[in-house]
Parts: structure tokens; sequence; C-alpha cells
């Protein structure tokens, strides 16, 4: 491996691990760009190679969010035990769809994410009935598995509001508990993804590495940082890497076409 790439795979990693620890995401909304962009992967391997290395941000941050008791663990049980039987068909569907479709559906996702992130409320009242916690949960994890496995980005994008909106977390307690949900359905994903030839094992270890090293050193500041300045300013990179995607995506189109 030569040294410049092998350097550049470490700071990927390391900038989806910041990210992660920061905003509770895993990292795949940095990585996948890189993975496309860069290192020239389609769209669908970009999504499996991202989940092979969220799984070591998810587990670096989340030995700092147990620290500070900012993860609410049953939640997260129910919420993975439901994403792990739904992941698999959210990767079985992302490879019905060309890497061009694939590509625009990440791409307004990212938006969608932004737009989130621009407009973050606080931890609220719950809104629901505590009888139907649990069933709320459950409904959560279904999402979010199959978000994981059709985008490759964990689906930390969204459970982190859907804790703080329908569960009342706070910020930070939502964030924790998304990456302990991530460290579950990421490794469900991957193995789906590696069965399918979508994952780009060379590439993993260095850019797992660099998230192992990110993730905790963000997870720190994600406690003492206020988030909104930090979370407004991703959602604008974010909303700048659709624009990247989408234009990418209808270059490659191009060709086809003619």
């Amino acid at each position: 491996m030569r040294a410049r790439e092998a350097l550049i795979q470490l700071l990927g990693g390391l900038a989806a691990g910041v990210a992660g620890g920061l905003l509770g995401i895993g990292g795949g909304l940095v990585l996948i760009p890189l993975l496309i962009g860069y290192f020239r992967l389609t769209q669908h391997a970009a999504n499996g190679t991202s989940l092979a290395v969220i799984g070591a941000t998810a587990a670096s941050s989340l030995v700092i969010y147990g620290q500070h008791a900012t993860v609410a663990w049953w939640t997260a049980v129910w919420v993975a035990l439901a994403s792990t039987l739904t992941v698999r068909f959210g990767s079985a569907y992302a490879r019905r769809l060309s890497s061009a479709q694939l590509s625009r559906v990440f791409a307004v996702f990212l938006v969608l994410v932004a737009g989130r992130l621009l407009w973050k409320p606080a931890g609220q009242a719950p809104s629901i009935p505590p009888a139907a916690t649990i069933p709320v949960e459950i409904g959560i994890g279904v999402v979010v598995g199959l978000i994981a496995g059709m985008m490759g980005v964990g689906g930390g994008v969204l459970a982190v509001p859907a804790f703080t909106l329908l569960l009342g977390m706070s910020q930070r307690l939502a964030q924790g508990t998304s990456l302990a949900v991530i460290l579950v359905t990421a490794p469900v994903g991957t193995i789906d993804n590696s069965r399918h030839g979508n994952v780009a094992w060379k590439l993993v270890p260095m850019l797992a590495l660099g998230a192992a090293i990110g993730g905790p050193v963000a997870s720190v500041l994600a406690h003492r940082v206020p988030q909104e300045a930090l979370a407004r300013t991703f959602a604008i990179f974010m909303l700048a890497q659709a624009i990247f995607i989408w234009r990418r995506a209808g270059r490659a189109t191009k060709p086809a076409a003619a």
C-alpha cells in the first residue's frame, strides 16, 4: 500500500470518527463521499464499506458516552434487535437500483438529514404514553435498519431525531443511544453486503483505525462543546456533498444515454 493512500484512508476514517462521535451518527455521511470521490468505489460498494468501518466509530465513541451515562441501554436493545431484522431488506432494495439511482437517493437523503440538523430541537417531554414506549422503539428500529442497509450510514441520522422527538431524550442521550444501536446494525449490514461483494476490505483496516481514534476524541468534545453550531456546520457540509454526489450521478448517466 502506498504511504499516501494509507494516510488518506487514516484521515478519512479520522474524519468519519469525529463526525460520528460529535453527532452520534456513525460517520458514514463523511466516509461515503470520500469512498466514491477519491477511491472510485460505486455507490453500492461505498455503502457496504462504510458499514464495515462505522462499527469502529460506534465502539470507540460508546466508551465515552457510557462513562458519562448518556446511553439509554434498554432502548438501544429494542431498537437494535428490530433493526437487525430489516437491515438486510434495505441492502436488498439498494442492490435493485443502479449506481446512479442509488447516488441520487443518497443525495436527497443528505439534504433531508441536513434539514434535520439545521432544525435540531432539544429533548422534550415524551409525546407517547409509557405503555407504547417499547412498540415505538421497535418501530424506530425497523426503519433504522432499512435506512442503514440502503444508505450505509448506520441509521443514526434517523435514530437521533426519533429519540429526541418521540422519546423525549436529550441530544447527548439520543446520540449515545444511537451509537449503541449502530454497534449492532453496522456489522449485520456489513455481513450482508460482503456476501454480495460490496465491501472493499482492503480499505477497511486503515479507515477503521482512523475512526477508532477520532470517535472517542470527538465524544469527549461532544460533552463539553455546545452542539448547535457543530450540527449546523455539519449540515452545510452535507448539503455541499449532496450537490457533488447528484452532479456526479448525472455525469455517470450521460455516457449510458449516449
